[in-house]
């Protein structure tokens, strides 16, 4: 039985799964990967690692339990937090945003940018999505604050491979059983994209073997409309009554059609995932 004390201090939980790296994330695209991860805890274990000098665009999927996050950037301003703005009835999502970082000893701008995102309810709070991108307006960095915040060379992490959720949540896979369930997760949902070359003590550089982020997303659609198109199939026709007016039924469509299409897609989005972890 393991537990979810870090190695290192500033090691973290990894997911195994990788997504293509890109400079600008929308609402969507943040749901659906946080649907899918929160679907995949059940079933695929994390990893230990270390997040070092991320370069722009690059996404990671990690466990974290609150607190800071050290990644090799300093950065200008506080940290603060937000909702993010919502439609319907969908999930809570909160954004913690850092801005103007920069890497100590490297860049001379601070334009770094670090927006990290989690359900508030009801999936799990402490898987993370974290997106680094960077801002159109950099500003100089002075001499004086180029400091180290951490200790070079990062250390050499042992293989542990930890279940964050489900069942088995806190226990320990070993190497030839973590490779096996992420092997079948691959055979069995492409749309990961899992690297084998993710495994090091740190990762750094674009994702490798990922099939893009619009290739994964459309693949995911495709399956929620053939999965409402059945279900729209075998649903029994709606009887109207007779005392039903137009305007009625007009009425009716703008209040709720859009709330329920809302909200049965997002069920059809967890039915997918779910199969993915399986």
């Amino acid at each position: 039985m393991g537990d979810f004390r870090p190695p290192h201090p500033e090691a973290l939980l990894l997911s195994p799964v990788d997504i293509a790296p890109t400079l600008h994330l929308n609402f969507d695209v943040v749901t659906t990967n946080l649907y899918r991860q929160s679907a995949l805890t059940s079933n695929v274990p994390y990893r230990w690692g270390f997040i070092d000098k991320p370069k722009e665009g690059e996404i990671f999927v990690i466990f974290h339990r609150g607190g800071p996050l050290t990644d090799g950037l300093m950065f200008l301003e506080q940290e603060h937090s937000f909702l993010v703005p919502k439609q319907g009835q969908g999930p809570d999502i909160e954004c913690y945003e850092a801005k103007q970082g920069f890497i100590p000893g490297q860049d001379s701008q601070a334009f770094r940018i670090r927006r990290r995102y989690h359900f508030i309810r009801p999936h799990n709070p402490n898987v993370w999505l974290v997106h680094y991108s960077r801002s159109p307006t950099p500003v100089p960095v002075a001499m004086h604050l180029h400091q180290q915040i951490r200790q070079y060379p990062l250390p050499n992490l042992p293989a542990l491979n930890i279940f964050i959720g489900g069942n088995r949540m806190g226990e320990m896979a070993h190497e030839e059983e973590a490779r096996q369930i992420i092997a079948a997760v691959q055979a069995r949902a492409p749309e990961a994209f899992y690297n084998p070359q993710r495994g090091g003590p740190h990762h750094s550089g674009p994702p490798i073997g990922y099939g893009g982020m619009t290739q994964d997303i459309s693949s995911q659609t495709a399956i929620l409309r053939e999965l409402e198109r059945k279900k729209r199939m075998i649903a029994p026709p709606v009887r109207r009554d007779e005392e039903d007016s137009p305007d009625e039924d007009a009425a009716v469509s703008v209040r709720t059609l859009a709330l329920s299409r809302y909200k049965r897609n997002h069920e059809l989005m967890e039915e997918v995932f779910h199969r993915a972890a399986f």
